[in-house]
């Protein structure tokens, strides 16, 4: 969530509290703002049902967000990015009964992903495909990523919980009433 692009971060002073500087490599855009993480129950055949929703400054990374709500997540599959990768995924699966599934990434100097990893890689992002989904429709509703009008820390959490409660209820009567 952008509440100032490029150069104008360096001089951001809006939600000190939360904001910071961060980096979106999928937009290659350095900005001053906030994330906002989703974890969602996943439903075949429909968008994911939002469980756990926090917010974040724009520089922490999902690791660490994961490490922070991984203990309310027990007998449990999580499916993330690459981000979610992690050492110690083998002594998590065994102490809470909590599969961790990613994406394969390329070693160093690696061309082509092995046919077993690029099959897992496959099925996961097909998995995650749904939650990618909500993100972009909670956007396209709600515009929520664009936050450059927010001026205080009380009118960020406005933003973004006030946009994702219309979303979710918008979403909510789209279900009950189809």
């Amino acid at each position: 969530m952008v509440l100032a692009k490029q150069g104008h971060r360096f001089k951001a002073c809006v939600a000190k509290e939360l904001a910071d500087s961060g980096y979106c490599s999928t937009r290659k855009l350095y900005y001053h703002g906030v994330r906002v993480h989703i974890i969602g129950r996943r439903q075949p055949g429909s968008s994911p049902m939002p469980e756990y929703i926090g917010v974040t400054g724009a520089s922490d990374h999902d690791g660490k967000v994961f490490d922070q709500i991984r203990p309310q997540l027990h007998h449990n599959e999580l499916y993330g990015d690459k981000a979610y990768q992690r050492p110690d995924a083998e002594e998590i699966r065994q102490a809470q009964n909590l599969t961790v599934l990613t994406p394969v990434k390329k070693q160093k100097g690696q061309h082509h992903l092995e046919p077993q990893d690029q099959w897992l890689s496959t099925v996961v992002s097909r998995v995650r495909q749904p939650i990618e989904a909500l993100f972009a429709w909670i956007e396209e509703k709600t515009g929520i990523e664009c936050a450059s009008k927010v001026r205080s820390y009380k009118g960020l959490m406005v933003h973004v919980f006030g946009k994702l409660a219309a979303a979710l209820f918008f979403w909510n009567f789209l279900r009950v009433s189809s």
